[in-house]
């Protein structure tokens, strides 16, 4: 994986992660605020979304299964980043939602970043364990 990918896609991880927060702040108690069962559906539905969208980008971008982990950290650390402040200051950032649901919220995002990143880490392990060592520099 190259530089200008590694550009790439951090820059769609920040796209997603901006995009992601503005609709959770205007929409979020929908997301997380109704049934407990609505709220694993989602956690659910979005990982597996997560994962798809991953698989299609990193396809698109021809970037071999070996570097899948590289690409899912650079994805994802800009939102890890991001959520910082926003967990922060969830009262104030997202007003529409109460404020004993940033544990919901902060668990969502837990959980489909580590699904992210362990997929990736899964699928270039495996990779690995097939290539050889001329194959790996």
């Amino acid at each position: 994986m190259n530089t200008k990918d590694r550009l790439s896609l951090v820059l769609v991880g920040f796209s997603i992660w901006a995009t992601a927060t503005i609709v959770y702040r205007q929409v979020g108690s929908i997301f997380f605020e109704r049934s407990v069962m609505e709220y694993w559906l989602n956690v659910a539905s979005t990982s597996g979304l997560y994962t798809l969208v991953f698989v299609g980008l990193m396809r698109w971008r021809r970037i071999e299964t070996k570097d899948w982990l590289q690409g899912a950290i650079c994805i994802a650390l800009p939102g890890m980043l991001g959520e910082i402040p926003i967990l922060a200051d969830f009262v104030e950032l997202m007003s529409n939602m109460h404020p004993e649901t940033a544990g919901r919220y902060a668990a969502f995002l837990f959980s489909g970043y580590s699904i992210l990143l362990g997929f990736a880490w899964f699928r270039a392990i495996r990779e690995v364990r097939f290539l050889t060592p001329e194959q790996l520099h």
